[in-house]
This record gives C-alpha cells, sequence and structure tokens, in this order.
C-alpha cells in the first residue's frame, strides 16, 4: 500500500482498519455522550413523516408542539438517548422545555466529527452552515475546499484527536459525532455545547444508512428535500436489485486485506454482505452472524476464501496500484484464486469520496457490483467507485 506519510496511513487506519464490535462502540458512546435529561412526555407522540422504514437507530415522533428525536442501539431494540426538536423561532416553547435536551431547529451552525456527516449538509445544500470539521482529509467536495480555504470551515483535528479551544471557540448549534469515536465530551458539554451521536455507519441495511439523511432533514430545516432525496435513492437501489434478482450464477466475493498482522472484513451480517447479495453474487462470509467486522488471522480468511471468484479491497494510495503492490505486501495473495484469475476490484479512497458520501449513494455503489459480477446486465455503465486492478 502506497502511503506517503504516517498522516495518510493514520486516517486509513482510523476509518478502514480500527472497526470494532457495534455494541461495544455503543457502550463507549453511551458513557462519553449521555448526560441525564429529564423524561419528555410523549404518551400523544406520534410517528413522524420522517420517521424511518430501513434504518433503525433513530426514530422521529411528533409531539405536542414539537419533535421527538429517539436513539437505539443498532439493533432498534434499545433507546440509548433522548432529544427535542424545537422551533427555534418559537422562544415560548423553548423556554416551557427546561430541563429537557434541545436542538433547535433550523440548525444555523454546526461542527462535523466526521466526513460523512459533510455529505449529508452538502447534499442538502447547507454545507455552509459548517463552521468546523475533524479529519478534513477525507472530505472530496470543491465546495468545501473553497470553503475551508477561505477559511469559512476550520479543521479541528483528526478524527476523536480534536482541538479543544478551537471547537469551543465555535461555538456550534450543534456538533455531530460518530458513535465510533470514545472521545470524552464532558468538557464540551460543560461549555454549553449541544453534541449528537449520528450512527449511520452502524446501520446494517445499505438503505438505512442512507434513510439518516432525513435526520439532518429535519434539524437543518430540508425535511421536504430530504424526503425527496431518499425517495428516488431507495426507487433507484430497488430496481437495481430486482435487475440482479434472476441471475442464473451468483459468483463468490472475498473482501478485504491483511493490515498490521490481521485480516479485517465485514462480518455476514453486515450491510456489505446484503449489498453484494442484492448484487447477484455471495458473499464468502455470509454464514457468519457478525453484522460488524470481523478481525481474523491470514489463515482463517485464506482457508475460506481461497477460491472465492472476485475480492474487494479499500486502498488509500496516491499513486496507480497494482498487482505487484499486493505481493509486495504478502506474497501469500498470489495463492488466491481472484487473483489468479484477475478478479480483484478496488476503491481508492484517497481518489474517490468513498467514507464522505457512499452512505448516501448506495444505488451507486450496488450499480457499480453489478457491473462487476454481471457485466452483461449493465453493459454501458461507468462506475462511480470501484475499478478493476490491472
Amino acid at each position: 500500500m502506497k502511503m506517503h506519510n504516517q498522516r495518510e496511513a493514520y486516517l486509513f487506519f482510523k476509518r478502514e482498519i480500527l472497526k470494532i464490535p457495534i455494541y461495544f462502540f455503543f457502550l463507549i458512546i453511551f458513557a462519553s455522550c449521555h448526560s441525564p435529561s429529564a423524561p419528555i412526555d410523549n404518551e400523544e407522540a406520534t410517528p413522524d413523516e420522517l420517521n424511518p422504514t430501513f434504518a433503525k437507530g433513530f426514530q422521529i415522533l411528533q409531539g405536542k408542539g414539537f419533535k421527538i428525536l429517539n436513539l437505539y442501539s443498532s439493533d432498534g431494540t434499545t433507546l440509548i438517548d433522548h432529544f427535542i426538536l424545537a422551533d427555534r423561532f418559537d422562544s415560548q416553547l423553548v423556554k416551557g422545555l427546561v430541563g429537557k435536551k434541545i436542538i433547535q431547529t433550523p440548525v444555523e451552525s454546526v461542527v462535523c466529527l466526521s466526513a460523512t456527516h459533510i455529505a449529508f449538509a452538502d447534499a442538502l445544500g447547507v454545507i455552509d452552515r459548517v463552521t468546523g470539521v475533524a479529519s478534513a482529509d477525507y472530505v472530496v467536495s470543491d465546495r468545501f475546499a473553497e470553503l475551508v480555504n477561505d477559511g469559512k470551515i476550520k479543521e479541528i483535528g483528526i478524527g476523536d484527536h480534536f482541538k479543544l479551544e478551537e471547537l469551543i471557540s465555535l461555538n456550534p448549534n450543534l456538533i455531530l459525532v460518530s458513535m465510533q469515536y470514545g472521545q470524552n465530551f464532558e468538557t464540551l458539554r460543560n461549555a454549553g455545547l449541544m453534541i449528537l451521536p449520528i450512527a449511520e455507519h452502524l446501520e446494517n441495511d445499505p438503505l438505512g444508512r442512507s434513510e439518516w439523511i432525513k435526520l439532518f432533514g429535519v434539524l437543518t430545516g430540508k425535511s421536504k428535500m430530504a424526503m425527496d432525496m431518499f425517495d428516488s435513492i431507495v426507487h433507484q437501489y430497488n430496481e437495481l436489485k430486482e435487475l440482479a434478482s434472476d441471475v442464473n450464477f451468483r459468483p463468490t466475493v472475498l473482501s478485504g486485506k491483511q493490515y498490521g498482522g490481521f485480516w479485517n472484513l465485514p462480518g455476514g451480517k453486515s450491510y456489505l454482505s446484503q449489498m453484494i447479495s442484492d448484487a447477484g453474487a455471495t458473499y464468502m462470509f455470509n454464514d457468519n452472524d457478525e453484522s460488524g467486522s470481523l478481525v481474523l488471522d491470514f489463515e482463517t480468511v485464506y482457508h475460506i476464501g481461497v477460491n472465492a471468484d472476485y475480492w474487494r479491497i479499500l486502498i488509500f494510495a496516491r499513486d496507480t496500484y497494482t498487482f505487484q503492490d499486493l505481493l509486495d505486501e504478502d506474497m501469500r495473495y498470489a495463492g488466491l484464486a481472484a487473483f489468479k484469475n484477475k478478479k480483484i476490484f478496488y476503491c481508492n479512497t484517497f481518489l474517490k469520496p468513498y467514507f464522505q458520501k457512499s452512505p448516501l449513494e448506495p444505488h451507486l455503489l450496488l450499480a457499480d457490483y453489478i457491473s462487476i459480477f454481471h457485466p452483461e446486465l449493465l453493459p454501458d455503465y461507468t462506475r462511480s467507485y470501484y475499478s478493476i486492478l490491472k
């Protein structure tokens, strides 16, 4: 893997390699982000029009003059936290909700501690409300780069290692944090800043990930745009899924590669496993019951995946990546059938906004997979994220 400095290696390691089981994420974030608030009277609350269909990590209810946001564990069974979403222009309502966690909407300034959050804001045309961001190197957006260069968006750190004083000085309406980070945010809360955990990356349904656009819609006053956007994503995804549903041959697929002595790959109940199935193929670890990531030794993965028809990898490289680069990392890769048959496909996350935008574009990912596994179904398609290794 061609990484040209420690910063690049750190960024890739944080986003693709350091993935731990999903329930541990929730234990960490619950301990670090949760602070008690008064109970919300939601006996008469009803599901809001923005309430999700596929996502399990959040719920939006319509209360008495305000919306209620509930955050749940990744399986949708355990309530993690709750917030009131109140119209910032209704001062009497806000005054009457003292003691509760209130997010005044529409949010006018926000700090994003994940590149994915930038993509949601950009899609809704409100990226100019972002005042600070962590891991800016993962954001591939001309408009974002312009705002950073103009000093309108401050880079406040990398991942969960942010510049505390600078972050506090921005005084945003809201700070969006990823549930994979175990940072203690007590100092920020004591400074009067509102923290909202976002967990789109923990959804196991590809459409569940993109459905978090609805939450961003209600937060920013772009509800109608968010609903229309998501409906379009669902329609396109399901059309592609139907296209690949009757294939006669379902090739097998291996994913991930070795890093730091271990092979990191998605579990059998992960969103990637589901997407590979929807694309008319079979993930080699689909009988595994984990929805998070697996960290296995080389021999275990090799034994199961040696005869896989295809091999999917993510890389972070400034230069051209080749079969020889794989061999330079580990000569044992040469024994894989996908290596021998030159059926390796990859996404270069240095050039493609995979971590930033793919949660919002599951239909494009699915089309990429179908075009690789069953090229006859999409003969004129130009891939958005993946390329065939040369």
